[in-house]
């Protein structure tokens, strides 16, 4: 087992952590990027690449007046009550500058969508690859990533998270079967898409 320190490890390369990857090193951080499967993309790789943001110029220039609040209004609707509003609050208020971001700064090629509203939403707020695919939107965030040298090792699973002093310091990862390397870091994001593979959780 051998060991090595950088600031930020993320695990898992789709979106999410290839986004954050990127945010993390613009912002000064050394960043690594793991991913248990043979290639990057996960799900997001699968979906149609599409994001909402509420108040995008994009939406302004289509003549749409969306907020954040529009887009909470429209999700309690849709979903009912949360116990973590203070959450919603953040990713709705967010979407629309992390749209921008990902098309400004990462290299994205979103446009708005105006053919459709995904279900329960009053405006047309989704951003999507031309083509639907989110294998696109993959693409384009690898290239930004490797635009950066990130480093971004697949095939490597995180095994265990390290705790230290009531906190995260990485993870140890199986490199190969039977094979661990320990990836010590001052943060840890977990990108890993939840618990639908797992009945029991």
């Amino acid at each position: 087992m051998t060991d090595s320190e950088i600031d930020v490890l993320v695990i898992g390369a789709g979106a999410c952590g290839l986004a954050a990857a990127i945010a993390a090193h613009d912002a000064g951080a050394s960043v690594a990027i793991v991913e248990k499967r043979d290639r990057p993309g996960g799900n997001s790789s699968l979906s149609t690449g599409s994001i909402p943001g509420a108040g995008t110029r994009f939406q302004r220039a289509a003549g749409i007046a969306d907020s954040p609040e529009t887009l909470i209004a429209d999700l309690m609707r849709i979903a009912g009550g949360t116990d973590c509003p203070d959450l919603v609050r953040r990713l709705a208020g967010q979407s629309a500058p992390t749209v921008e971001w990902l098309v400004d700064v990462v290299g994205a090629r979103l446009a708005l969508v105006t053919a459709y509203r995904h279900v329960g939403h009053t405006v047309a707020r989704l951003h999507a690859p031309a083509s639907r695919r989110g294998q696109d939107l993959v693409d384009d965030l690898l290239a930004a990533v490797d635009r950066r040298s990130i480093p971004l090792a697949v095939g490597n699973g995180a095994v265990e998270l390290l705790e230290q002093g009531g906190g995260i310091a990485g993870a140890v990862l199986e490199t190969a079967p039977g094979e661990h390397w320990t990836m010590r870091a001052a943060k840890t994001i977990l990108a890993v898409n939840g618990f639908a593979g797992n009945p029991a959780m």
